[in-house]
């Protein structure tokens, strides 16, 4: 079994190299790491050559786009990836030495087809993480329950979706990503959601990742979680994601919880009534949920 460490990077040179050395230094390493770089980011582009110069034997590939947008680089790295697990350690985060060698271990069950680990998050003053015991999860009326940064009772078990800066699956399931999610935040739910329907999705929370959450160059609202523009993005692709992957009542009840209740970040009509004060993210949130409605049909009609 052959591992392919796949790192789209954007204006993070720093980070990156941190990144790769922590790659190199692991208890079982990537046998192929790519790193997939924008045409105008000459730094990273200088500091990823340099770094495979002095790592020969790292597997190193340098993919080049000019396409913006996270989706665009991970299909481009996807193309030429040749492992038979794909990971994907964001740009941003140190894996753990035991990182690899703990998600590579769950692939010794057929049954698995997805295997992923804990985000510790490192952001100064940032409380510490409550202790979960549910993780990774999309209701059946179509609320998302994260908790992959939280400290966790029990050890491995089955979820229904990973966190990008600390997933993997089994190459030959993963379908090129969605072009219709727009926004940052989905398309690791909608790719585990992809990979979910042919087998186990599985989380190990001692397979862990340190994360430094770097600026978001170039991406609409950056970390700003209360920007209008981010607001719009995420209720477009929640509300396209489950429209794509819920069905029947389960779709009904999702869309109008979303359009109703929403989260206190994308918050719908009841959170709003209650919250005048974020009245200018609910109406982009309504309005991005509309639109993701208008999405799914489109899709939809365009599928054979």
């Amino acid at each position: 079994m052959t591992i392919t460490a796949l790192i789209p990077s954007y204006g993070r040179p720093d980070s990156l190299v941190r990144c790769l050395d922590a790659l190199a230094a692991a208890e079982l390493p990537p046998d192929e790491i790519i790193v997939v770089v924008r045409d105008t980011d000459t730094p990273n582009r200088e500091v990823v050559d340099a770094w495979r110069l002095s790592h020969p034997s790292s597997g190193l590939k340098v993919v080049v786009v000019s396409e913006p947008g996270q989706i665009a680089a991970m299909n481009a790295g996807l193309a030429v990836a040749s492992g038979d697990i794909i990971c994907f350690p964001d740009d941003d985060c140190i894996p753990r030495p035991d990182w690899l060698r703990r998600l590579a271990a769950h692939y010794s069950d057929p049954a698995v087809v997805g295997a992923g680990g804990r985000d510790v998050v490192h952001v100064e003053g940032l409380p510490e993480p409550p202790t979960v015991a549910r993780i990774g999860l999309l209701t059946w009326y179509g609320r998302i329950i994260g908790n992959h940064h939280c400290n966790v009772t029990g050890g491995p078990r089955p979820v229904q979706h990973l966190k990008g800066v600390n997933m993997s699956f089994r190459r030959t399931l993963v379908p090129p990503l969605d072009g219709n999610i727009r926004g940052p935040h989905y398309n690791d739910t909608e790719l585990s959601l992809a990979v979910g329907r042919h087998g186990t999705l599985i989380f190990d929370p001692e397979a862990k990742v340190d994360h430094y959450p770097a600026p978001r160059v170039g991406s609409p609202g950056g970390r700003n979680l209360l920007d209008p523009k981010l607001a719009y993005l995420d209720a477009h692709d929640w509300m396209y994601m489950v429209h794509k992957h819920l069905r029947g009542a389960s779709r009904l009840a999702a869309t109008l919880y979303i359009l109703l209740m929403g989260t206190t970040l994308r918050p719908g009509l009841l959170y709003g009534a209650l919250q005048p004060r974020k009245w200018s993210i609910v109406r982009a949130a309504l309005r991005g949920a509309m639109d993701g409605i208008t999405t799914a049909h489109r899709a939809r009609a365009a599928t054979p």
